[in-house]
């Protein structure tokens, strides 16, 4: 339905409908210190959402083909964004600024990862690379 979710683990209650995306919502990830969201999708964006209120905090745009995964960084200053236009793009998340666009796959990227002390991402390809 093109929205993510927020529930409260203890009652099963939804506390947000995040709303925004134009297509699927393919992923969606907590930053570190649980204060934001990052969300995925089809319509070739990113989202950054207040886990409070739910509210879009800013719109990731430059990618030009479906994200299918996004996380924060262990300090929760950037995003890692991967999609099928073969590239992954680091995110200021303060900004919602394109820092970085990791090219080198010759497929889509399905999937990217921060290392444990921010200092790498790893990416993973249908080019059967990572």
């Amino acid at each position: 339905d093109e929205t993510a979710r927020l529930w409260d683990a203890a009652s099963g209650e939804c506390l947000h409908t995040l709303e925004g995306h134009r297509y699927a919502v393919n992923c969606a990830a907590f930053s570190p210190d649980g204060q934001q969201v990052v969300t995925a999708s089809d319509d070739e964006t990113a989202r950054l959402w207040d886990a409070a209120s739910g509210e879009c905090l800013h719109t990731l745009e430059g990618h030009r083909d479906d994200i299918f995964c996004a996380a924060f960084s262990p300090d929760g200053q950037q995003v890692v964004t991967a999609s099928y236009d073969k590239t992954a793009r680091l995110w200021g998340a303060a900004s919602g600024e394109c820092l970085h666009t990791l090219e080198g796959h010759q497929g889509g990227v399905t999937c990217a990862a921060f290392s444990p002390d921010g200092q790498q991402v790893v990416t993973a390809s249908c080019d059967e690379t990572a």
